[in-house]
């Protein structure tokens, strides 16, 4: 049986942090890709035009999504939003006819 050591700890946990990162990476890629195809607009100014109740950005608030749900509930979070957006917009386009 093989012990593991300090080291080889840290460089799991630093591997599982970068594999985290480029799992939230490409979710978001995904969120900017919908924006870009479905809003005409795009990750950048969403951020930029989104407020959240508890004042925490947009990056924090996906870092608690994530940490406590993981990607799916990330997913979630992130079409539920695309969901949202697009009842405002329709909302919207009937106040202007």
């Amino acid at each position: 049986m093989r012990h593991f050591t300090f080291n080889d700890w840290k460089i799991y946990g630093h591997n599982t942090m970068n594999f985290n990162a480029q799992i939230k990476s490409r979710l978001l890629a995904e969120f900017d890709n919908r924006l870009k195809t479905e809003l005409s607009t795009d990750l950048y100014a969403f951020i930029a035009n989104v407020r959240l109740d508890k004042g925490e950005s947009f990056h924090e608030a996906v870092d608690v999504i994530f940490n406590r749900d993981g990607a799916t509930g990330l997913r979630s979070f992130l079409n539920e939003m695309i969901e949202l957006l697009e009842d405002m917009q329709a909302e919207n386009d009937e106040m202007l006819e």
